[in-house]
């Protein structure tokens, strides 16, 4: 049994970090589904269930809701006026193309470098005047 103690300190954090689903919601939204929270929440409360309770229009519940004194209450849902998710799957947020765009140029040039090194000694050597089989043999013997 872990004892559930009281906190002496709470930090709330900066104001960027508030309110992130609204200020990012692309980036969010591709969170949401990478991360596989609505299929969980599909698998532990049920599709008709989850679905209920992401209804913007309150159909479920008559747009009211018991709170937990046992009295019945208006409820509000979007009270920020977030925008809806598309209900798309999206792709990577603008960082991760980034990041993968720069990687594979760095990859690339590295290819080319390589692939190059080999056949510029050969030339070189060719140019010095060593015999063409002997130029064939070192560029083969090179990494």
């Amino acid at each position: 049994v872990v004892p559930l103690l009281e906190r002496p300190f709470f930090w709330r954090a900066e104001d960027y970090h508030q309110d992130y689903y609204i200020k990012n919601p692309w980036n969010y939204e591709y969170y949401k589904e990478r991360c596989g929270r609505t299929k969980r929440l599909k698998e532990v409360w049920g599709e008709e269930q989850y679905n209920c309770y992401h209804d913007l229009e309150l159909t479920c519940f008559n747009k009211t809701a018991v709170n937990e004194d046992g009295v019945s209450i208006e409820a509000v849902v979007n009270v920020k006026n977030a925008p809806e998710g598309s209900g798309k799957v999206r792709g990577a947020p603008v960082w991760g193309i980034i990041v993968a765009v720069v990687f594979a140029v760095g990859v690339l040039c590295l290819l080319v470098v390589g692939f190059m090194t080999p056949s510029c000694k050969k030339k070189l050597s060719i140019e010095e005047g060593k015999d063409e089989s002997v130029v064939e043999k070192e560029a083969a013997d090179l990494p």
